[in-house]
């Protein structure tokens, strides 16, 4: 028997019922055992408009780029830059998700009844229910978990969930790489070479992540007006 058998079953419910995580939902009450650092994190995302911030970091970045920088500095200049794009769009993709499925009872649905690892935790999430904690502060302390980087999980995510698809990102499985020798040695591999960085690459990228956010910015508009 699966979890999500297990689950209907302590509720009485057939697994084969379509309005059972809907009435789940309902029934569970809005006061919580949640740590307030929890509630105040998801009430903060709630509000924030990604798309928005995204495009105000990507403008600032583009801006400091046209900085006079000292010959000695360019390097660790563009690298401090590099994995601030990167932050930026790792941050983006975990907020447009984590806001999309926190206020829409079908795309929580989706999320509990697709996600593997989410999956898992349903024995746990039995106990949280009996407590009748609030599941949408439940998932959104579940996904703040997450490291959206790892493309590989986040991909399969936005495509079952919000129907979208993540494509041709082999750019971004490079910068990502490449940010981890930025963030933990400063801009060198693991053999002591200098990563390969310039103004220019810098600049595609801001491209490349700018025109990623406009397309999910769009496919979060269809889904608006569809749920």
């Amino acid at each position: 028997m699966s979890d999500y058998q297990d689950l209907c079953e302590m509720y009485g419910r057939d697994a084969s019922d379509p309005d059972f995580i809907d009435d789940l939902i309902d029934e569970v009450s809005r006061e919580s055992n949640l740590d307030d650092d929890d509630y105040d994190w998801y009430e903060e995302n709630e509000s924030k408009k990604h798309h928005d911030l995204l495009i105000e970091q990507l403008n600032s970045v583009d801006q400091i780029l046209d900085l006079a920088v000292p010959d000695n500095a360019e390097f660790s200049f563009l690298v401090m830059i590099h994995a601030h794009v990167v932050s930026a769009i790792e941050g983006y993709l975990a907020g447009v998700f984590i806001h999309q499925v926190c206020n829409s009872e079908v795309l929580t649905r989706k999320l509990i009844e697709s996600d593997p690892e989410f999956s898992k935790r349903k024995f746990t999430l039995r106990e949280i229910y009996q407590e009748q904690d609030a599941l949408k502060v439940t998932v959104a302390s579940y996904l703040k978990g997450l490291i959206f980087h790892d493309l590989k999980k986040i991909i399969p995510m936005y495509k079952s969930v919000l129907e979208h698809e993540l494509k041709n990102l082999s750019w971004l499985f490079k910068a990502v790489e490449l940010r981890h020798h930025c963030v933990h040695r400063a801009g060198y591999d693991k053999d002591g070479n200098k990563i390969d960085i310039s103004v220019e690459s810098v600049s595609d990228l801001l491209e490349l992540v700018n025109t990623l956010g406009d397309d999910i910015n769009e496919t979060i508009k269809t889904l608006a007006d569809s749920l």
